[in-house]
């Protein structure tokens, strides 16, 4: 079957619409997102199916089977093997399989797209925890099994297979089995039927038995192995367990809906020990003792990683030593507190005593336990964010070697680095033997790739020659299949009938494990091997695709291309390609933001790294030049509202808001702006026109008529509570008070206070309270007169022209101050990110950068002057209980927040931090009628928080943030410089504003 042919594709879609309920995803754009995963690989499928419940799972293996169809069943896609790659049919298991089943005593049951940090979250109510803890706390359980994942705690908790008690499969022939231990005879059936499992259960008996010495023979002397299928544990007094064996098969053999784990208790006390080496050697060595001590973990960090710390934050620098060129981390559990500190205590002393570690420090408590660990997982993410170099790369990142070998291995394959000429940085399970190495190589590029093949080559061989295995952790999917084979020699055959007996027709995720990778020469590396994986398997080797801002002969930008791009073309390439798909972008976690939106849509196509997706098969050389600006490329990018976290939270630090900013104005460029997008693009003009007619349109903002006019004409939502309009704005306030006139020279503070909108038109006492505390310390402030909004309303839709023309309006008020030395103070965080980020890519040159340095926010500002002892704290008592929102912009600034704490320093304030994700109103995004529910959805949690009894009002530095905060509460919320004015008894009528419900229009 060729599966490049649309008309086959369109069969097939047709087909499966008559049989499946769930969703059926066969546009290119989403084939494209599903092309790649964690891995450096990249295959379209045909499609992408997302089966609504068990019985979709069972209609399509059965159509897949009888149509010859290849099934990969997917989770999460974070696997660095490339096992969820192939060119059928995907099954995504994330989408709708995500209940938690069962939770029992000391068992729980879920489906396959349950994600493990949800998992852990609920198992921890009944002071349970699962054992294996893969890193990636995204990771699906489904995924979990498919590749018997462990994690830095294998020491102690082994793998997933040792976990699993029984799971529900979906069998070649679509029929449902239970896999659990199953006895040699099974019970007679009336009538003396067998099903599809009672022959697999006899083959497998048969096959086992007959190669029994093959299987003892060819394991490699490493127990820390998950290469291939094991076989040499499954048969147990005259049982199979069925389960063991299909953990860690990575779907080749039958597709998971359903699986029930052994359950942990959760420590009653925890330790670690941070130990500081001389070099990796002696850290070996230090490991060999501290496994005799019993940890669960024991990992090892190698001199590049402890540099890239020394780099960092001074609190992450703090805890690597000068002298040092290891770490080791050691954890200890046991029943209580004091059993867990007094063995990593003895440790520590004794590691020191014996010079074996040079330095030592202990973390006992939960939150520094926390830090411990960050370390480790900190250097990681500063390894992909570093540029200009080649990055590091994942395909020999997964072997173990015995213990007793580790240092030979060490030292033998940095010899082999240097043969090949290639620098790699470490970073071991050391008390196991597994070692995760990544070379710097960029595999984009053909000289790289090839290197790459062999130094996987020499690499797997010395492994191999050391009686260890080629996969330990990650998978054996793209990246190691090749080298099966090498592994186990003739035990291939066995694992070939094992599949043989499962899956006859050869369907379930083909080319992993056992077999060729369908034809496609070495690795589908990304960039080099797509093109509809070339034609499926073409015999040559693949053309790279032209390198990111590289020009190629005769080529150039497509004709006709977008020109209203952000960033030029090869600059939108080269950060697209900088995502390596780890899938951190995935997070749920409350300490990150990450992408509200993917929160509220756990979808793929909402996941930052498909943005980066869209642009790279968007981008690619033989691309439609207009595919940029197509309204399906739209609606992925209307996916992103520009919030920013992700940029700040990815580990490879990609710029995914630009990215799409990017899509929008090429969109828009193309095909102008929907309704509701022209009306948001031209903010400032209505909320003019609203504060001109401030009596009237209040009036009727009240009407629930023309709330349905705004819907049905504008697109904003009737269920949107809009903000009053000011009769006089702000601006008009200044000129009134003379805030518009250059101060004279005084030798005092000065700033140039930048307002923006809503501080503007819709609450002018924000801006009243930032002039009165400023004056109130001392600070002169100019208010220039002919400013404008900041211009990120139309950037955040892609309207560049009219964004390009506020912002140069903006200049020419802003870049002379600026060359003077105003600070340009801003009491909108959008207004100081656009300044200092936006500006510089909007209207490059001397003037964005003199702005963007010159833009302080409105709290940092306060608090510098706090800790210069230059600010007044004649502050009033203040009995309140606040709930202060960290907006999404505040943390993008890239400083501390500080807000919380500058509010903290009023008497009698009670100010609680909210800082659980976004609000959900991504500036003008939920306003739309569209967005509305997404929006309230997005800012669930931190509506939670601000409706806890403890809270009373609201606090925070966004306007927009502000809307949903009284919206989705109905608690009064001000700025911070509102509660300072109030607390100096600078405008007392703020009292009577909080006092006033919310429902009522109070300016």
């Amino acid at each position: 079957m060729t599966f490049t042919d649309p008309a086959e594709r369109e069969r097939i879609h047709d087909d499966l619409k008559g049989v499946v309920r769930g969703g059926l995803l066969f546009d290119d754009l989403t084939r494209a997102l599903f092309s790649t995963d964690a891995s450096p690989f990249q295959i379209t499928p045909l499609g992408v199916v997302q089966p609504a419940d068990e019985d979709d799972v069972r209609a399509v293996v059965r159509y897949a089977r009888e149509h010859q169809v290849p099934l990969v069943a997917r989770g999460a896609g974070t696997g660095v093997a490339g096992e969820s790659l192939g060119p059928g049919l995907v099954l995504d298991l994330s989408r709708h399989l995500r209940r938690i089943v069962a939770v029992g005593s000391d068992t729980v049951t879920v489906q396959p797209g349950v994600v493990l940090r949800a998992l852990r979250a609920e198992l921890a109510k009944v002071g349970r925890r699962l054992g294996p803890e893969p890193g990636h706390a995204e990771c699906t359980l489904g995924g979990m099994v498919a590749t018997n994942a462990s994690g830095g705690r294998a020491l102690r908790f082994g793998y997933t297979r040792d976990h699993v008690e029984r799971l529900r499969v979906v069998l070649d022939t679509g029929d449902v089995a239970e896999a659990a231990r199953h006895p040699r005879w099974p019970a007679a059936v009336p009538g003396g039927a067998r099903d599809r499992l009672d022959d697999i259960v006899a083959a497998l008996f048969a096959l086992l038995d007959e190669h029994a010495d093959a299987i003892r023979q060819h394991r490699p002397r490493t127990v820390w192995n998950r290469c291939g299928y094991l076989l040499h544990d499954v048969l147990h007094r005259g049982e199979l367990d069925l389960a063991r064996l299909l953990v860690g098969t990575e779907g080749t053999l039958a597709v998971t809906t359903e699986a029930t784990f052994r359950t942990v208790p959760l420590p009653g006390g925890r330790a670690v020990v941070l130990l500081g080496c001389a070099n990796v050697e002696t850290a070996v060595r230090a490991a060999g003792r501290a496994t005799a001590a019993g940890p669960v973990a024991c990992d090892l960090l190698d001199r590049r990683l402890l540099q890239l710390l020394r780099g960092g934050p001074a609190q992450t620098a703090s805890l690597v030593p000068v002298g040092v060129e290891a770490l080791l981390l050691v954890e200890f559990e046991g029943h209580a507190p004091a059993e867990a500190r007094a063995a990593a205590g003895l440790l520590a002393d004794a590691l020191r005593r014996d010079r074996l570690a040079l330095w030592s420090r202990l973390a006992l408590n939960e939150d520094d336990i926390a830090a411990m660990w960050q370390l480790r997982d900190h250097a990681v993410e500063q390894l992909y964010a570093q540029r200009g170099a080649a990055p590091p790369a994942t395909f020999v990142e997964d072997v173990a070697v015995p213990t007793p070998a580790l240092g030979e291995y060490l030292v033998k394959v940095q010899a082999l680095l240097r043969k090949h000429e290639v620098t790699a940085t470490f970073l071991l399970h050391a008390a196991t033997g597994q070692v995760h190495m990544r070379p710097f190589l960029d595999l984009n590029r053909r000289a790289d790739a090839s290197r790459a093949w062999s130094l996987a080559d020499d690499v797997y061989r010395l492994v191999l020659d050391l009686g260890g295995t080629v996969s330990t952790q990650h998978g054996t999917g793209l990246a190691r299949t090749p080298w099966v084979e090498a592994q186990y020699g003739p035990l291939v055959e066995v694992f070939r009938h094992v599949k043989a007996i499962f899956d006859p027709a050869g369907i379930f995720n083909p080319g992993k494990i056992v077999g060729k990778s369908s034809g496609v020469p070495f690795w589908p590396l990304r960039g080099q091997g797509d093109k509809e994986t070339r034609r499926q398997g073409d015999k040559e080797a693949p053309d790279p695709l032209p390198s990111p801002g590289v020009a190629t002969p005769g080529a150039g930008d497509p004709p006709e291309a977008p020109t209203q791009l952000l960033v030029p073309l090869s600059v939108l390439q080269e950060e697209a390609q900088r995502c390596n798909g780890c899938g951190e972008c995935r997070s749920t976690s409350p300490a990150e933001r990450m992408c509200p939106i993917f929160r509220v849509l756990p979808t793929e196509e909402a996941t930052p790294r498909a943005k980066a997706n869209l642009l790279r098969h968007l981008l690619r050389g033989d691309a439609d030049p207009h595919a940029l600006a197509s309204d399906e490329a739209r609606a992925i990018a209307d996916l992103c509202v520009n919030c920013r976290m992700c940029a700040r939270e990815c580990p490879a630090q990609v710029d995914i808001p630009r990215l799409m900013l990017a899509a929008k104005a090429a969109n828009a460029e193309r095909h102008g702006l929907d309704r509701a997008d022209a009306v948001l693009a031209r903010t400032e003009s209505y909320a003019w026109l609203g504060s001109l007619l401030a009596p009237f349109v209040n009036a009727a903002l009240g009407s629930r008529p023309f709330r349905w006019y705004l819907e049905k004409f504008f697109g904003l939502s009737s269920r949107r509570r809009l903000p009053a309009f000011a009769a006089t704005n702000f601006l008009r306030r200044a000129q009134r008070r003379g805030w518009t006139r250059k101060p004279a020279a005084s030798g005092r503070p000065r700033v140039a206070y930048f307002v923006d909108l809503f501080a503007t038109y819709n609450d002018p006492s924000i801006g009243e309270a930032v002039v009165a505390v400023l004056h109130h310390n001392g600070v002169e402030v100019y208010v220039p007169p002919r400013q404008h909004g900041c211009g990120m309303a139309p950037l955040a839709v892609g309207d560049l022209d009219t964004a390009r023309d506020i912002l140069q309006a903006n200049f020419r008020e802003l870049a002379d101050l600026a060359r003077e030395g105003y600070p340009i103070l801003c009491s909108e965080p959008t207004a100081a990110v656009l300044f200092r980020d936006d500006a510089r890519v909007l209207l490059p040159g001397p003037d964005a950068d003199l702005i963007a340095q010159a833009t302080v926010e409105f709290t940092a500002y306060l608090w510098s002057l706090h800790q210069q002892g230059r600010l007044r704290t004649d502050f009033r008592p203040l009995p309140l209980a606040l709930g202060h929102h960290v907006p999404c912009h505040m943390k993008a600034l890239g400083g501390p927040v500080v807000g919380p704490d500058l509010l903290r320093l009023v008497p009698e304030l009670r100010v609680h931090t909210i800082d659980v994700g976004c609000s959900g109103m991504a500036g003008t995004y939920g306003l739309r009628a569209d967005a509305f529910d997404t929006s309230m959805a997005a800012g669930a949690a931190m509506l939670a928080e601000l409706g806890r009894p403890r809270v009373v009002f609201g606090s925070t530095e966004c306007g927009t943030c502000r809307i949903q905060m009284e919206d989705g509460s109905n608690k009064r919320t001000l700025h911070p410089a509102q509660y300072l004015a109030l607390a100096y008894g600078l405008m007392p009528e703020l009292r009577d504003r909080l006092e006033r419900p919310v429902g009522r229009r109070v300016l």
